[in-house]
């Protein structure tokens, strides 16, 4: 295989990732939104007993998470399809915790794993709430993104 057919190909892995999740309703996406809140908080906990984790860290990880739970509540709270505004907050954040928590732990831990599955479940959540910014990389399919936050909650 060449690069630009693996290129070519490798543009699309998100938006196949998609497929079958149309139609999600707003308890679908409150539901997934509370798997990754509660996922996270779980993950997150574990992380302060990594040797050496900056506090620094441990405090903005904190901060992003706080936003996570706090998004959450708002989403679990509507009764029709979400703010795309507080949708588009928890991608971002979710990525951002992403960033800081990855380089901390360990390729291939429980942790990693879970922070993973969040991400990859968040094309999902904004495609469902018309957000644009669906093509976030996913290394987890939807249903095993789920599977792997709801083991670890």
């Amino acid at each position: 295989m060449n690069r630009r057919a693996l290129l070519c190909t490798t543009a699309f892995l998100p938006v196949l990732g998609l497929i079958g999740c149309g139609g999600q309703t707003a308890s679908q996406i409150a539901a997934d939104v509370n798997l990754i809140a509660s996922g996270l908080t779980a993950a997150v906990a574990q992380i302060g007993q990594i040797p050496e984790v900056p506090s620094a860290a441990l405090t903005q990880i904190d901060f992003y998470l706080a936003t996570i739970q706090a998004d959450a509540a708002k989403i679990a709270g509507a009764t029709s399809t979400p703010a795309t505004s507080t949708v588009q907050e928890i991608g971002q954040v979710v990525q951002a915790l992403a960033s800081v928590v990855l380089p901390l732990v360990p390729t291939g831990s429980v942790i990693e794993a879970t922070v993973q599955a969040a991400v990859s479940l968040l094309p999902v959540i904004l495609a469902a709430a018309g957000v644009s910014g669906a093509g976030v990389p996913a290394k987890y399919r939807p249903a095993q993104a789920r599977a792997i936050l709801a083991a670890f909650r």
